[in-house]
């Protein structure tokens, strides 16, 4: 893959990137990262590499499976402090993916 594509990859990443590092310095809600998240994510037609579409698709599914309210989580269903973790693992791997291109 040539400079011009890595380049246009990691700044593909952006939006996503930008949005994790908010929510992980708890500059926004869980709550508003579950609804920016869902947004960008069902909007997104970025024809992804299989290793960005994993790392993305793995995140959804754990934004899925966020229940802010603990009266209604049930097993399975994680809570904002496993959705923290979830996030800054895939915040790691795309960190490491774009370092790696760049």
């Amino acid at each position: 893959m040539g400079n011009w594509e890595e380049a246009k990859m990691i700044s593909r990443l952006d939006p996503y990137m930008k949005l994790l590092q908010c929510f992980g310095q708890k500059e926004i809600t869980a709550v508003e990262f579950e609804e920016k998240y869902l947004k960008l994510y069902k909007d997104d037609s970025t024809d992804w590499s299989e290793v960005e579409f994993e790392i993305l698709d793995e995140l959804f599914g754990a934004v899925d499976a966020f229940c802010s309210d603990p009266n209604l989580r049930k097993e399975g269903d994680l809570d904002e402090v496993q959705l923290r973790e979830a996030c800054k693992s895939a915040w790691v791997n795309l960190r490491d993916l774009a370092s790696r291109l760049g």
